[in-house]
Order: C-alpha cells, then structure tokens, then sequence
C-alpha cells in the first residue's frame, strides 16, 4: 500500500490503544501483577515478590520493577499498569520491522509494523499489564541478535543477545532461554554450523553479561528464600508446566491449531499462503523466520500446561509471512473468496453479544454480570458497526477497491471493536463490581481481605495490601454463594452485582 495509507493506519492504530490505557483491570494476572507492584511500595521491599502474606514466585522480578517505577510516577492506576506493556509492545514491533527491513530490502517496515499490532492475539496482549508483553520484546531482540550473529560472527551480537536473554530470565525465567536456545540450535544445524553454535554457549563475554544483570537480584532472593522456593520459581514455573497440567489449563494437541486461528483471525489465509511462498532452502532469513515460529507451535503443542499466549512467543514471523501474501496480491482487486472469508469473520462478531447471552441462560454464573450481558446484547451501536462492515466488504466487491485496502481497513475496525466494545464489555460484565468496591474499601480504615475468592486487583483499587482468608482483617470481599459458609459474625457494608464487602463484627 502507499505511503500515506500507511502512515495513517499507523496513527488510527495508536489512537486505538488510548482507551485501553484507562480499561480497568483483568484478574487473575493483571490484578496479581498490580497488587505486587503496589504491596513493594507499601513496604519498600523489591527483592521478594509478595501479595499479603504469600509469596509471588510465578514470575522473576523485573515486570514488578517497570510497574513500580511507573505507579511512583504516574500513581497506582490503570494507567501507570497499562502504559509500559503499550510501549514494549511498540518497540517490539519497530524492532522486528526494522530487523526484516535490514534484510530484505524489498519488504515494507510500515506493514509488517502494522501487520503485527493488528493481529488480535497481539493487541490483546500488547496492552495488558502483565509480563509478557516485555518478554515478547526481549525475545524478539534475543532472536534478531541471533541471526546477526549467525551472519557476521561478531562478539557485539552475543554480548546483546546476553543482555536481552537476562532480561528475559528476570521477567519470565527459563522460558526465554528454551525458546531462543532451541531456535539457534536447529537453526544452526540447518546451516550446519554447530560448532558456530558451540561458540555462542560457551562464550565468556555473554556468560559475564548475563551474571553483570541477573547475579545481583538472585543472590539477594537466594539469601532470603529457601532451594525450594528458588527451585518453584526458575524449574517448576517453566519446565513443570511443560510436563504437569497447571491449576488445569490443558488441552489436546491440536490446541494451538485452533487458537491459532482467533489470534491472528483476519489474516490466516495470508499467513498460509505467505508460509506456502517461503524459500526455505535458498533464503536464511525466510528459513529462521519459519524455525522461530514452528519451533514455538510444536514446543507448546506438547506441552502439558496450554494457555492461549504461550503461541506468542512465535507469532511475531507471522507479521513476515502476511506481508510475503499481500506483496503478491497487493495490485489486486477485492475478490469474493475473501469477501466470504471477511463477511464470515463479522458475522462471527456480530453473534458474540447473542452467543454470550445464550450462554448465562443455560449455566449460570456468579462470576459474570448478567446485567452487562443483557446490555451488550442490545447495543445496536455494536450491532450497527458490525453490519455496516460486512456491507463496505460487499461494496468493496462491486466497485473493485484494492486488496490491501480492504484487508487492512477490516482488520483495524475489528481493532477498533475490540477496544471500544468487546473488551470493555468484558471487564464490566467481570471486573466492575469489584472495582467499585475496592475504591470503596479505600475510604475505609484498616486492612482488607478477600473469602474463597482470587481477585487481587480488590486491593489494589483499595489501595492496600490485600489479604486472603477471614483471619488477616475485618473488612472482606465475598460473593453471595460463599456467606453460608462464613463462620463469624458480620455486617454487610456494601453491595455490587454478585459481589459483598462484609465487616467482621467484634465482641465490642
């Protein structure tokens, strides 16, 4: 596409990260991830990752850090969370645009750029305030200084490589060094230049680099915790997930296959053609490009613990094999075989008010907002945007706009759809109420707990530090299926949708 299109998706992309920034927060990660960055400031202790009294070891410590730094900022809001996942996820972008710019000069930096960030399973993840964004970044720079190596043989690359891998380690352990091991070894076995693989895996440059970052803070933990926790932390946290089912996210093989499709729903024909297009043989960027991906799909497909963002740790060549599909048809007219597939997508969309709402009424639940779904359902706006989608496709058809354009424009609405409806859509139909009553928890004196409930984005909107149990404090959230079973006298202080802040009476 030309210039001008570009630069204008561009910027229409990073206005629709702005309401994100002030969406309110998902638990359980979201919530886990704030209240810990929060509980380090109340107490001014950055070594050990806490929530109330219970230690946080399923991450390393460098995202609590970030959302530290930026909470002393910008205060603890949504904003101060969100704000630095947006912009790893930016520079991720940029970094991999450039990094396939340098090395084929035929491609486009604007539109792998954009291919990217519009994909959904990156947009989602681009914005939450968890540790995955930055691992997605520093797995990306691990990856180009690979190649950059694998071409030039200079200790610069392995020196940076060490850096971003230490990083990685502090944000999410052993992960990035599986993947980004893993990835240059069949890479250089496919060069067949082991040995130039050896050299990287003993090199004392990069084992200085990466004990200069990560040493500090790891003897400072291992001083304070005991080889059990140390042990939970970098062993069972990556590789006991992969050969253990955790808290029961598992699921077939094919698993990714299927979330494959939803993470990257608008352009899976061009990422099928594009990989049908790759020069495996003859081209060594196409052939990294296409080991990083299938590497990370085959890893996590036979992995025993299957959440659906483990995938993108590999998804970032999709943005390269998208714009191997569009270079070819970029000339061409709108055509029905995608008008089908496009018109499929929305109506997708427009039902997912409809499904949701079917859903509540065969299972009920305690967790969802049955007010907000019934809303949802009849947002005609939403419904409108839908419709009047799938109508500029059919027009698109008759009147023979560009290919390109067409994709692109759908596949920013659908961005657009999520931003402003879907998702918050669903965090009023799940996180609302416990907002509500966090920030009402903040005008009161004392401590405040939560009762058989996991939502620790209560305390942080209490602004406290949030315990678990009936023992810690007097002030309590529950939920209206779990007071039967509380075994203290109390008084209900606040009500929101399914959701309680109870106060323990004392025998004054």
């Amino acid at each position: 596409m030309n210039l001008n299109v570009n630069k204008l998706s561009i910027f229409v992309l990073i206005l629709l990260y702005v309401p994100l920034l002030f969406l309110g927060l998902f638990d359980l990660d979201e919530g886990a991830f704030a209240s810990t960055s929060l509980q380090m400031i109340k107490e001014n202790q950055f070594v050990i990752p806490m929530i109330g009294d219970e230690l946080r070891l399923e991450k390393p410590i460098l995202t609590y850090w970030i959302q530290a730094a930026s909470i002393m900022f910008w205060g603890a809001n949504e904003f101060a969370l969100r704000l630095p996942s947006v912009i790893a996820s930016f520079f991720w972008a940029f970094s991999f645009s450039k990094f396939v710019k340098r090395h084929d000069k035929n491609t486009s930096s604007a539109e792998i750029f954009l291919n990217l960030l519009t994909l959904p399973g990156v947009f989602i993840i681009s914005f939450a305030a968890t540790a995955d964004a930055f691992l997605n970044l520093f797995i990306t720079l691990l990856m180009i200084e690979v190649y950059e190596y694998a071409k030039n043989q200079k200790d610069i690359y392995l020196i940076k490589a060490a850096f971003f891998v230490a990083l990685g380690f502090l944000v999410k352990g052993l992960t990035i060094i599986a993947i980004g091991g893993m990835v240059a070894l069949i890479f250089f076995l496919y060069q067949r230049k082991f040995m130039l693989f050896l050299k990287i895996i003993f090199n004392t440059k990069a084992w200085i680099t990466f004990l200069i970052v990560v040493a500090p803070w790891f003897l400072l933990l291992a001083n304070q915790i005991g080889y059990d926790q140390l042990s939970y932390l970098f062993f069972d946290q990556t590789f006991g997930r992969f050969t253990s089912a955790f808290e029961k996210h598992d699921g077939p093989i094919y698993y990714y296959l299927i979330i494959l499709i939803f993470l990257i729903a608008p352009y899976l024909i061009d990422t099928l053609k594009g990989i049908s297009r790759l020069d495996l043989r003859n081209n060594e960027l196409e052939a990294f490009l296409f080991i990083w991906f299938i590497f990370v799909l085959l890893f996590f497909s036979f992995s025993s613990t299957k959440l659906p963002h483990y995938i993108l740790y590999g998804i970032t060549p999709i943005a390269f094999f998208i714009f191997k599909n569009h270079d070819l048809i970029k000339k061409q007219n709108f055509n029905i075989a995608s008008l089908s597939f496009h018109v499929f997508i929305w109506l997708f969309v427009l039902a997912i008010p409809f499904y949701l709402s079917y859903l509540t009424e065969v299972k009920e639940s305690y967790e969802v907002s049955t007010i907000a779904i019934t809303e949802f359902k009849q947002d005609l706006l939403y419904q409108t945007i839908s419709l009047l989608m799938i109508v500029f496709l059919v027009i698109g058809l008759f009147v023979k706009l560009n290919f390109l354009l067409v994709k692109r424009i759908s596949s920013i609405a659908l961005i657009a759809v999520l931003s402003f409806k879907i998702l918050p859509f669903i965090n009023e139909s799940t996180q609302s109420d416990i907002k509500k009553l966090g920030m009402y928890a903040a005008e009161l004196g004392g401590d405040v707990t939560t009762y058989k409930l996991n939502k620790p984005s209560f305390g942080f909107y209490a602004n406290k530090i949030s315990y678990r149990g009936l023992e810690r404090a007097d002030i309590i959230l529950t939920r209206m299926d779990k007071i039967d079973s509380i075994d203290v006298e109390f008084e209900i202080i606040s009500t929101s949708g399914n959701y309680l802040l109870i106060k323990k009476k004392n025998d004054n």
